[in-house]
């Protein structure tokens, strides 16, 4: 038997979410692992587990929780030879969308266990952060950055709904400079995709590729809640690119500048305030898919 170790964030979901721990040991055991449980302690706390078990040499490292766990664990096995494999414990877990890893944590495991690994590409800021799935600054960031932490922890995505509700009546939306290779941007909204998923299954920026380098950019180029709004609404039926002031395109690097109280976030989580520039880098994460049907 195999050792598996599973990073295990315990305050995932406001703690509400534990992982069904003998139904995973025993899927594992099918599987020929042993899985052993890793705690987190702190914030960070991840990146350090992920770290340790690559230097011990443990080919897959499981990782409980939602995308800000997944995200610290990576940078612990970023350009390593260890692979993640995900089991959804978090509010959304948008990774797992991406991957097409099952929200059903023993069936997750199952096909992880038995799937392909893939190379994915990571991007940087020029802060040191490392993000796998996005970048973004515009009214999602401001509603992630304003919640309280109870609200999020105790209701989830009704928590995130009725902060939103909140920030759209309110009215006081973000204003900021995207700067490009070929120009600067006025803009309200912008997601710099390193994968095509955003807030579930919702292809925000659909021609981003998360095994190549490379980010795509989508930007909403007006303002006030009746451009804001609209756009936010249409992201899940796919038609927010056929919208009046929002523009697409590939690049390597883009640079958010403006006041400094517009926040930004990845994958995510909260991540800082502009200005911040956001890149594609050779760096990258193994990653387990599920295989594919023949």
């Amino acid at each position: 038997m195999k050792i598996l170790p599973c990073i295990v964030n315990p305050v995932s979901r406001g703690g509400r979410a534990r992982p069904p721990q003998k139904a995973l040991q025993s899927a594992a055991a099918e599987c020929g692992w042993v899985l052993e449980w890793w705690p987190t302690r702190a914030p960070g706390h991840a990146t350090e587990l992920a770290a340790r078990a690559a230097g011990a040499g443990h080919p897959i490292v499981a990782v409980w929780g939602g995308d800000g766990t997944y995200n610290e664990a990576a940078r612990g096995l970023l350009n390593t030879d260890s692979a993640l494999l995900i089991l959804p414990g978090g509010t959304t877990s948008v990774l797992a969308f991406e991957l097409g890893v099952p929200h059903r944590p023993v069936e997750a495991l199952r096909l992880q266990l038995d799937g392909e690994r893939r190379a994915m590409a990571a991007a940087r800021t020029d802060r040191g952060q490392v993000f796998l799935i996005m970048l973004s600054a515009g009214p999602d960031s401001l509603i992630l950055q304003r919640m309280p932490d109870l609200l999020k922890r105790r209701f989830g995505k009704v928590g995130i709904g009725v902060q939103a509700v909140a920030e759209f009546v309110r009215g006081r939306l973000p204003r900021f400079r995207v700067v490009l290779d070929d120009g600067e941007i006025d803009a309200s909204w912008c997601i710099a995709g390193n994968a095509r998923c955003y807030g579930g299954p919702y292809h925000a920026t659909p021609g981003a590729d998360p095994f190549s380098p490379g980010l795509e950019v989508v930007t909403l180029e007006r303002h006030g809640r009746f451009a804001v709004v609209p756009f936010f609404f249409a992201i899940p039926r796919g038609t927010h690119l056929q919208r009046r002031g929002v523009t697409r395109r590939a690049v390597g690097t883009l640079r958010l500048e403006g006041p400094g109280d517009v926040p930004y976030q990845l994958d995510g989580d909260p991540a800082g305030f502009l200005p911040v520039t956001a890149f594609s880098t050779e760096d990258r994460v193994w990653v387990l898919l599920p295989r594919r049907a023949s």
